[in-house]
């Protein structure tokens, strides 16, 4: 027996209405495909970066030989420092032995052994100044260390120190 409460029949659910979208009209398909060309910006960005490493690694290596050529030079000037000294000690012993206490009027006044290297030759002035002198050996001819006796004190004289190679001033031992 049905019952008379539940008789009544359920409503029905109400459908919900869904409404299509709009037919869009496409004016033309674009086809989204990867494609490989280079543009103009990545060839200029290419084009630094491979520049860049490149100034980067010959630059380096331009300093390495740069600084293998000055400690090749430095070595060659400080094997020569201790001439200064044996000048200045024969110069000061013939000033000693002369009556007027005159400095030597050149090096050969001295009987010193030949101290000339290929790339330095030395000279001594009545003013008691003991110069080195660089040859083409060197690298660049004409500069000129004086090392005077009365202030125990160098100087360098280059006619171009804008132009390598060049003596630094820490090369001397002051």
């Amino acid at each position: 027996m049905p019952d008379k409460v539940n008789d009544k029949k359920a409503p029905a659910p109400k459908h919900e209405t869904v409404k299509k979208p709009a037919k869009v009209k496409a004016e033309r398909s674009v086809d989204i495909q990867p494609h490989h060309k280079v543009g103009l910006v990545e060839l200029i960005m290419f084009l630094l970066l491979a520049g860049v490493v490149f100034i980067f690694v010959f630059g380096m290596q331009q300093m390495k030989r740069e600084k293998a050529q000055e400690l090749l030079l430095r070595q060659k000037f400080e094997q020569i420092l201790p001439n200064f000294a044996t000048v200045a000690d024969s110069a000061k012993a013939y000033q000693a032995r002369d009556p007027f206490a005159a400095w030597p009027l050149n090096i050969e006044e001295m009987n010193l052994p030949d101290l000339n290297t290929p790339e330095f030759t030395f000279s001594f002035m009545e003013n008691g100044v003991v110069t080195a002198t660089t040859t083409k050996e060197f690298g660049k001819e004409g500069i000129k260390v004086n090392y005077e006796i009365a202030s125990d004190s160098y100087n360098i004289d280059d006619p171009d120190p804008k132009s390598k190679p060049i003596i630094k001033n820490d090369w001397l031992n002051q």
